[in-house]
Order: structure tokens, then C-alpha cells, then sequence
């Protein structure tokens, strides 16, 4: 069974420091979300492991001098395998995958703003933009919301992002409230039992509901309410 790569992992491999996270498609679905995610943090999905297993003496002593007709991805695999011992062709190909699709990924731009409205009115919030602020209705819980639209944009409606890992909170809504599953697990607990819902899946909360919102593992999803003003 392939194992799921979702955008908490790759805020994982952000805040450990890595630039590339290992995720053979053999073995790995990664969610679009997480796609975007590493692309815009400019962390590589890679095939296979780096070699890291440098040759200090060879560090030390070989130094590879680019031709100006050499176009940026043949020098960085240069100066690689310059540093490394004896690289066969094998290797050498290897090195040149590696450095195409960490260029493919570097190359990616993150979008210059998280949301784009036009003359219409009409706006589009980009979701790998979006970073999720720390929710106060429930303390302790490490829980991120960000509100992207609502009253303040003339909308009638209020819209936002939230997630967070493997936690639990009770919640009164005093408004409509539905929730379009992104990534993980939703769980919606009531007297009468628990939804689920997973990547894709719609979840509408009446008014005046008491729930317990939740996840065992992660979950992001993008919630709407109506009316706007919420909190």
C-alpha cells in the first residue's frame, strides 16, 4: 500500500531545515497541496537519496572550473561530482536527475500574493499561500485557522483554511457552517454519532449545532459560514 504525502509532512521537512524530501513514486502519492507546498518552499521530491558520503581530501583539492557555454544545471552537476569519488556513469546520471528536478522545483515562483481580485469583484484565494495562523478558540490544541474572506471583501459569507494534528475540541456554531475536506481526516462528533470526511468530501453543519471537531491523524479543509461574521 502506497504511503501519503500530504503538505503537514512537507511543513515538517520545512522546519527540520531540509531542502528535498525523499518520495519514490513506486512507494508515495503526494497530494497537489503538498506539490504546491514544497514547490513554493522550494523542497525537492526526489526518487531517491542524495549521496552524502563526501571525500574531504577531494573536497579539499578539486575544483571545477565552468565552461560559459555549460548552462546552470551542467555546472551544479559538475561541481558535484567533482566532490565526490569516483563517479561512474551510473552515478553520473543519477546526479543529473537530482539536479534537473531540484532546478524544476527552484524554478517555481511562489504566487506574489495570496489572493487576486479583479475589476468584477470576483477574487480567488491561492491556497499554497495561505499560512495558517494560530486558532484561540482552542487553547493548547496547536490549532491554525486564517480567515480569507468575509465582510470585509463585501461578502456575505466567510471563508478561511484550517488544520492541524491528531486533536479534538467541543464547538457551539451559531451559523451555517460547511467544510470542503483538502487533506487527512474531518471528524464531526455529535450525540448521535461521528462523519467522516476525507480529501473531496463536503461536510454541512447546521445552525445552532453543538459539536466536537477532530482529527486521529491531520486534517486541512477549507471551511464556509454564512452569515460572514462568525467569531
Amino acid at each position: 500500500m502506497k504511503i501519503l504525502i500530504s503538505a503537514a509532512d512537507i511543513r515538517r521537512v520545512k522546519s527540520e531545515k531540509k531542502t528535498y524530501i525523499v518520495a519514490p513514486a513506486k512507494d508515495f502519492i503526494i497530494t497537489p497541496e503538498a506539490r504546491d507546498l514544497a514547490s513554493t518552499n522550494e523542497i525537492a521530491i526526489l526518487e531517491h537519496e542524495v549521496e552524502t558520503n563526501l571525500n574531504p581530501a577531494s573536497m579539499a583539492t578539486k575544483e571545477v572550473e565552468a565552461s560559459t557555454t555549460l548552462t546552470t544545471a551542467q555546472s551544479i552537476q559538475a561541481e558535484i561530482e567533482a566532490r565526490l569519488p569516483n563517479v561512474d556513469g551510473s552515478q553520473s546520471d543519477l546526479i543529473k536527475s537530482l539536479v534537473a528536478k531540484a532546478m524544476a522545483n527552484f524554478d517555481s515562483k511562489a504566487p506574489a500574493s495570496p489572493r487576486q481580485i479583479n475589476d468584477d469583484g470576483i477574487v480567488m484565494i491561492r491556497g499554497n499561500a495561505v499560512e495558517l495562523e494560530e486558532f484561540d478558540g482552542a487553547p493548547g490544541k496547536n490549532i491554525g485557522l486564517t480567515d480569507v474572506l468575509g465582510a470585509a471583501d463585501g461578502s456575505n459569507m466567510g471563508v478561511g483554511y484550517m488544520g492541524w494534528e491528531n486533536a479534538f475540541f467541543p464547538w457551539t456554531l451559531n451559523y451555517d457552517e460547511v467544510n470542503v475536506v483538502l487533506e487527512g481526516e474531518l471528524h464531526v462528533k455529535t450525540a448521535s454519532g461521528t462523519t467522516i470526511g476525507k480529501p473531496g468530501d463536503v461536510v454541512f453543519i447546521p445552525k445552532g449545532s453543538s459539536v466536537e471537531f477532530g482529527t486521529p491523524t491531520h486534517v486541512r479543509y477549507v471551511y464556509v459560514t454564512y452569515p460572514a461574521e462568525w467569531s
